[in-house]
């Protein structure tokens, strides 16, 4: 598939520099560029490029113009306008209606005709699927699952009993929503466990990363809004909120009950206890802590950046000294008195 720039410029809403006629096929990085691609640059450090590029055309900002020779996008967004150039370029692909002989589906569960429902899926009782959706080799939908429109599910994806999920989401391999929350009662010398019966409700435009899992409410439901974006191997517990537009890099953990606001962005490896609730807004940077609440937006962090090896043993030794070196100092204060 193949563009002009001018159609580019006119699909994207980006404003054209250069020759209208300059033929694009395929997008590629700044550095590796070539005849046909289109490369994006939005931080100023890499306007070198520009003049060694072979790519045949540039989306840019419009300060970087006086150093670009070559036919340009120009917008206040360059890598949003290179995400939809390359969606036009390499268009998801169109669903072919089809129940494969090899799947399992319980003589209640409603399947649109529309649908497409690969070998080695399971689809049991009272659960429905809905137009345009696709469920890959090996999915397992338990009893009165919904699946709305236009919704990908990758293989092994397995949704439990009761969840519901929106339209136009996908779910990659070896996501699990609905698997039972964490629910433990200590009685005298062992646990007993909390029946979780509430369910996970997804919303629309979602996307769920390989092997993250989504546990059931306890009583009420887990819930993610429209176009939440969550990362490969994250962790919410039971009765999590997760509000519209929030994304979550991979390895975040967010236990029970906690409700992130929305448009929050959570780096890698973040950790938020139970019970707490993250205001709209807010970025936590990689492996922050999040032990209380936080009510205004802004950028917050926690944790040591990596170090030399010899100047963390060396910061770890004072840690270490640091209580005694507080005794000592209400000592003297004290004494002072």
């Amino acid at each position: 598939m193949q563009y002009t720039l001018s159609a580019l410029a006119e699909k994207t809403g980006a404003g054209l520099s250069g020759s209208g006629d300059t033929v694009v096929e395929k997008v590629a990085d700044i550095t590796s560029g070539e005849q046909g691609s289109i490369v994006f640059v939005s931080n100023a450090k890499y306007t070198g490029h520009l003049k060694t590029t072979a790519a045949s055309a540039v989306i840019i900002t419009d300060k970087m113009l006086q150093v670009c020779d070559k036919p340009a996008l120009v917008t206040d967004n360059p890598r949003a306008v290179f995400a939809k150039i390359a969606l036009l370029l390499n268009p998801l692909p169109v669903v072919e209606p089809w129940i494969s002989p090899h799947a399992v589906i319980a003589d209640d569960a409603e399947v649109d005709s529309s649908a497409r429902i690969e070998a080695c899926v399971v689809i049991q009782s009272g659960a429905s699927v809905g137009s345009g959706t696709w469920i890959s080799p090996g999915c397992v939908l338990e009893k009165n699952v919904r699946i709305g429109a236009n919704t990908r599910l990758f293989a092994n994806v397995t949704i439990g009993e009761g969840c519901n999920i929106g339209d136009n989401n996908i779910l990659h391999s070896g996501a699990v929503i609905g698997a039972d929350g964490f629910g433990f009662v200590w009685d005298q010398d062992s646990y007993i466990k909390v029946p979780q019966l509430g369910s996970v409700k997804i919303g629309n435009n979602v996307e769920i990363g390989a092997n993250t899992t989504i546990d059931r409410g306890a009583i009420g439901d887990t819930i993610v809004e429209d176009g939440v974006k969550i990362d490969n191997l994250v962790q919410l517990g039971h009765n999590v909120h997760i509000g519209e537009h929030t994304t979550m890099s991979g390895q975040c953990g967010v236990a029970g009950s906690a409700k992130i606001g929305k448009k929050c962005i959570l780096g890698g490896d973040v950790a938020i206890s139970d019970n707490i609730e993250i205001a709209d807004n807010v970025i936590l940077t990689g492996r922050s802590s999040v032990p209380n609440s936080i009510k205004e937006p802004g950028m917050y962090s926690s944790g040591i950046p990596a170090v030399e090896a010899r100047i963390w043993r060396r910061i770890l030794g004072r840690i270490k000294q640091l209580d005694e070196l507080g005794k000592r100092i209400k000592s003297l204060e004290s004494t002072n008195k």
